[in-house]
């Protein structure tokens, strides 16, 4: 034995069971089981540690970087106990039945005296399964007493997420409290001033990019928050539409908090689901309002107002695979008499080379159309070619392959003749004969497989020639085609487009 890794992991459903859980009694007590055992003598340490994660599932980091070493560098994993290690019985009785004997990884759950290389047998025991789902069952229990008592601190006024939402900070003074963020709360006021005085969300990042002002990621990055747990790094370096209405349509500005908006449906997979108004829960007056309540209600006016007017999209063919090649952004369909395609971006970034996208649908469905005959016609051409070239390699082999059993049989005759001649024994005679037919059976054998091999490729061939030749001459372009032969579409500033297929490496460029 090599490396032993010792396991260590802690959430909040074991914050009251006390101090025995901790990261460090833990610690203390795995390095306690190595010195008390000098089979662990000159043995290098690896520690893993999950620090605020459940162990209803292996979606830990430091659970994954252990288990993506086990086998390799990892020959033994210490852990305290078996819910250390996971909560899920099928999970932790796969891992300790079938993948860790597989990977001779040697397991060892300090406190229920289980250690998978002292003749435990090959098959996880009874009291081991059972106590695995006794683990599950208490982490389904403990998880719905922590959904009531969030659900009991939302209705209190209690903020309880990691970080607070931009224009707010956490208070260090009071727990679960929000206190106002005063340079991002000037910017929200900004926003819904302007929204009040009628400007459209689009018009309103316009003008945010061209005074600077740093958008909701790009804050959170000068003021080194977008590394919190629970922050995912996700959104816009400037302002975008879809962020300024998001802030507009914000209720908690107005000094209330929302929770309860989503459910846990299974606590395994972590999947959650939305659930009627009705039943979130809001609490009145729980922090400091940035913006006032006629404030908030004169922004929904104008929000209403430019939604009515929009008119309802169209079918579109192309959505979601039409690209700006400037910023990776779909490009949105404008309906008009000419229906055209642009950048949205362009509307928040007035210098962006997004502004030069403008391109007509019916010259892109022109250019599609042209694309996909081309492109198919040659890709079918392309198949056809490289059968014939594999097949023609392939009866190559199988005429060498004859060849090799006519040089065997006259191995064999000559065998014969040195025989008679008493040039050799009748043992070698024999041997010499035995090796040949044994070297003519395996040409055989090789010639049935090429046959086999040639047979398929044929087979192949035309299925593919068939598959894409039924679009070499489309009259109509379709949703069904484009989502068929196209993965992307990306469209550069002078409207040149490129297309990445779905059947070939190439990308096509006109």
């Amino acid at each position: 034995m090599e490396t032993v890794a010792l396991y260590m992991r802690l959430s909040s459903e074991d914050d009251h069971e006390g101090e025995s859980n901790s990261i460090g009694n833990q610690r203390d007590l795995l390095h306690s089981y190595i010195k008390e055992h000098r089979e662990f003598d000159g043995c290098s340490i690896l520690e893993f540690t999950d620090d605020g994660y459940s162990g209803v599932n292996f979606e830990r980091p430091g659970i994954q970087k252990l288990l993506s070493l086990a086998g390799k560098t990892v020959d033994c994993i210490l852990v305290k106990d078996f819910s250390r290690f996971g909560r899920n019985l099928l999970e932790v009785g796969d891992y300790l039945d079938q993948i860790f004997p597989f990977l001779g990884v040697r397991f060892i759950a300090v406190n229920e005296g289980y250690d998978s290389g002292k003749g435990m047998g090959s098959s996880v025991s009874l009291d081991v399964s059972l106590k695995a789902m006794v683990y599950e069952m208490y982490s389904r229990d403990v998880s719905e007493k922590v959904r009531s008592v969030k659900q009991a601190k939302m209705r209190k006024g209690e903020y309880q997420c990691a970080i607070a939402f931009y224009g707010y900070k956490r208070s260090e003074a009071v727990k679960n409290k929000l206190e106002i963020d005063e340079p991002a709360a000037e910017i929200i006021q900004k926003i819904f001033h302007m929204a009040g005085e009628g400007m459209r969300p689009s018009q309103i990042a316009l003008e945010l990019n061209r005074k600077g002002i740093p958008s909701p990621l790009m804050y959170r990055r000068v003021n080194h928050t977008d590394g919190l747990r629970g922050w995912k790094v996700a959104g816009d370096a400037v302002w975008m539409r879809e962020n300024v209405r998001r802030i507009l349509l914000d209720e908690r500005y107005t000094g209330c908090l929302m929770g309860h908006k989503r459910m846990t449906a299974d606590i395994v997979t972590k999947r959650t689901e939305s659930l009627p108004k009705e039943e979130w829960i809001v609490a009145e007056n729980t922090h400091d309002a940035i913006v006032s309540e006629a404030e908030y209600a004169k922004a929904q006016k104008v929000i209403k107002h430019y939604t009515l007017q929009k008119p309802q999209k169209p079918f579109q063919k192309f959505r979601g695979i039409l690209k700006c090649a400037c910023c990776g952004r779909v490009l949105v369909r404008k309906a008009r008499k000419k229906p055209y395609f642009i950048c949205l971006t362009a509307r928040s970034i007035k210098d962006s080379d997004c502004i030069k996208i403008h391109l007509e649908e019916a010259e892109l469905e022109e250019v599609m159309s042209e694309a996909i005959r081309t492109q198919v016609q040659l890709s079918a051409g392309n198949v056809s070619g490289l059968a014939k070239k594999v097949d023609i390699d392939l009866q190559k082999e199988i005429k060498d392959c004859q060849v090799a059993i006519s040089r065997y049989k006259v191995i064999q005759v000559a065998a014969f003749e040195d025989y008679a001649e008493g040039r050799i024994s009748k043992q070698e005679y024999l041997s010499r004969k035995q090796e040949a037919a044994g070297h003519q059976e395996e040409m055989k054998s090789c010639i049935l497989a090429l046959n086999d091999q040639s047979a398929k490729q044929r087979e192949w061939s035309a299925e593919q020639g068939a598959s894409l030749g039924k679009y070499a001459f489309i009259k109509e372009l379709t949703r069904e085609v484009l989502i068929a032969l196209v993965k992307e579409i990306r469209v550069c500033g002078d409207n040149r487009i490129e297309i990445q297929w779905n059947f070939c490496e190439e990308v096509y460029i006109m």
